[in-house]
């Protein structure tokens, strides 16, 4: 009786320990090439966001860009929520999740990005709005933000042509970036297909 009421026991510990192990799986950090491929993939489906949504708020203390991202979740939320406050309440989570971010860390143009997106979007009798110009500032100042993520520049470059916002000038710098962005793509799909 002692040998199964012990077993038992290991059984349930082991269970226990699985369980805290595979749960410190899922609190780990999120990195931003993490956060990039999350929020690309919850651009597609409902499901996609929640579980991006879902990792984002297991993180107990956000960095900025943790919670920029977390808060254009909010955002993309409203495409499948029905009524206009319901709709609003989202999108002031995510605006003020978003402006929170970047009053951290000013200086993150990916960050800028994020809230241009979120920005553009909003009707502009909300008056929500207001921070594009500076926004498109920052982002030009640093023209090789989100180099290290092709999928997630090219999108970025693409909205950012797509919005006509952009004055003359930036959008020529634009299109030379998505320029040389697509040629490279073209290289390097022509090697792996060599390969």
């Amino acid at each position: 009786m002692k040998k199964i009421a012990s077993s038992v026991g290991l059984k349930r510990f082991l269970c226990g320990l699985a369980l805290l192990a595979f749960s410190q799986l899922f609190a780990q950090p999120i990195n931003r090439q993490q956060l990039r491929d999350g929020f690309l993939q919850s651009m597609q489906s409902k499901s996609a966001l929640d579980i991006f949504t879902g990792k984002l708020e297991k993180i107990a203390t956000m960095s900025p860009a943790q919670e920029c991202y977390y808060g254009i979740c909010y955002g993309l939320k409203t495409q499948y929520t029905d009524g206009i406050w319901a709709k609003i309440k989202l999108v002031n989570k995510a605006k003020d999740l978003i402006d929170h971010a970047i009053e951290r860390d000013p200086n993150d143009a990916e960050l800028r990005f994020i809230r241009v997106t979120l920005e553009h979007y909003l009707p502009a009798f909300l008056g929500m709005s207001k921070d594009i110009p500076k926004d498109l500032a920052i982002i030009f100042a640093q023209p090789v933000f989100v180099a290290d993520s092709p999928p997630l520049k090219k999108k970025a470059l693409e909205f950012l042509l797509a919005t006509h916002r952009c004055s003359l000038q930036q959008n020529q710098i634009l299109q030379l970036q998505l320029a040389d962005l697509n040629k490279t793509q073209h290289l390097e799909l022509a090697v792996l297909t060599v390969k």
